[in-house]
């Protein structure tokens, strides 16, 4: 019998709390040479993966530290994106 702490319910809350207790952060504002760290700690094997930034810069930035996270960490990810402009994005393939 499953309790209410594992349910169905209360899965996805649970996931995204651990997510952001595993990234550690404080604030919203994440140190942009901290960020391959942090894709690592809050993206997991299988998530869907939308990149986008509100203009290329973020969606670039997000590409490129994309490509340098481990592969044995993160993989199998399922990407969303609306173009393939730049080499980094062909990587993530």
């Amino acid at each position: 019998m499953s309790t209410i702490a594992d349910s169905p319910w209360t899965r996805q809350r649970t996931n995204r709390a651990a997510r952001l207790a595993r990234a550690g952060m404080r604030t919203k504002v994440v140190p942009a040479n901290d960020i391959v760290a942090l894709l690592e700690a809050l993206i997991e094997p299988g998530d869907r993966v939308c990149l986008e930034g509100d203009n290329q810069k973020q969606a670039d930035f997000l590409a490129r530290a994309l490509t340098q996270v481990s592969p044995e960490r993160v993989h199998d990810l399922h990407m969303v994106q609306s173009v393939l402009s730049l080499p980094e994005h062909r990587d993530l393939f």
